[in-house]
C-alpha cells in the first residue's frame, strides 16, 4: 500500500512540476478552437490508479468530451475475493469554459458507465493550459463520480493529471 501511495504522490508532483517548469503564455488566438485529445493518469475511487483517453470537440461555448478509461482494483470487482480486476469506464462530459488569462478553467456534468454494469454521474472541475502557447498542453482536474449499481449509490472523488493536444 505504501508503494501505491508513493506512486500516486510522485505522479501528482511530476505533473505539477511539469506544469510549473514550462513557460505558460496566453492561449494562442492564432490556432482555431478545435478537437482536443486528452491523455491522463490519476486516481479513481479515492486512491486507485487510473489511466484515461478522451477526445473533446467544441459545440458552441461548451466542449463535449468523450472518455474511456480504466482503473486497477486490487480485488475482484464482485468483492468475493479472487484475482484483481481492471474495469473499463466510459463517459461523456459537457465542459463549460472560463478563460482566465494564461489558463482555462472548466467545469461541467457528465454521465457514463463502468463496464456496462454501473451508472456514473460525474461532476468535473479543472484547469488547462498550453506549453509555450502552442498545440500541446496540460491539465489537472478533480472529479466526483456517483456510482449507481444494484439499487445503491456512492459518491467518490478522483484526480487526473495529463497532457492535451489541440488540433
Amino acid at each position: 500500500m505504501n508503494l501505491l501511495k508513493s506512486f500516486v504522490v510522485a505522479a501528482f508532483l511530476s505533473g505539477a512540476a511539469a506544469a510549473q517548469s514550462t513557460s505558460i503564455q496566453t492561449p494562442s488566438t492564432d490556432l482555431p478552437r478545435g478537437a482536443t485529445v486528452w491523455v491522463n493518469t490519476g486516481t479513481e475511487i479515492v486512491l486507485l490508479p487510473a489511466l484515461g483517453l478522451s477526445v473533446s470537440v467544441p459545440v458552441g461555448s461548451v466542449d463535449v468530451r468523450g472518455s474511456v478509461g480504466t482503473m486497477f482494483l486490487p480485488f475482484a470487482a464482485d468483492g468475493m475475493g479472487g484475482p484483481a480486476s481492471v474495469p473499463v469506464f466510459a463517459s461523456v462530459d459537457a465542459l463549460f469554459n472560463f478563460p482566465q488569462g494564461p489558463v482555462n478553467l472548466y467545469a461541467g456534468p457528465g454521465v457514463g458507465t463502468v463496464s456496462g454494469q454501473a451508472l456514473l454521474l460525474n461532476a468535473t472541475a479543472g484547469v488547462r493550459g498550453e506549453f509555450r502557447g502552442g498545440r500541446p498542453g496540460w491539465f489537472s482536474e478533480a472529479k466526483l463520480r456517483g456510482y449507481v449499481m444494484d439499487g445503491s449509490s456512492v459518491v467518490l472523488p478522483g484526480l487526473h493529471l495529463g497532457v492535451t493536444y489541440r488540433f
